[in-house]
């Protein structure tokens, strides 16, 4: 573990909190409360709310990964990896209008230059 990814998994905390609290406020609640009966089904609402904040789960997940001592690094270049295929996938998507691209990006670059120095 280097410092790179020690700073990558305060980031993923950081994006970690950030997902849930902007996106239950921004997205999630505004997105439920349409007045669809399909939005509105309590089945629908559960697994919305669930799938966005599950994700979240998976952030913090990853932060461990990179954070662990004994990690296989092939895990570790696997995690940035993905992170940065996140983040560049985001940016392209969104034409960059979107900040997550841009951090989702920086920490796979974080985790991929901390394994590889």
């Amino acid at each position: 573990m280097s410092v790179l990814h020690i700073i990558a998994a305060g980031l993923i905390v950081f994006a970690t909190i950030f997902h849930s609290v902007m996106g239950e406020k921004k997205l999630i609640a505004p997105t439920l409360a349409v007045d669809d009966p399909f939005i509105q089904e309590p089945m629908t609402q559960g697994i919305t709310r669930f799938g966005w904040h599950s994700a979240s789960g998976f952030f913090l997940l990853t932060a461990l990964i990179i954070v662990l001592p004994d990690v296989p690094s092939v895990l570790i270049w696997a995690t940035g990896g993905l992170w940065i295929t996140l983040g560049l996938t985001n940016l392209i998507m969104m034409k960059a209008k979107h900040p997550g691209g841009f951090l989702l990006s920086l920490i796979g670059l974080l985790i991929l230059a901390g394994e590889a120095l």
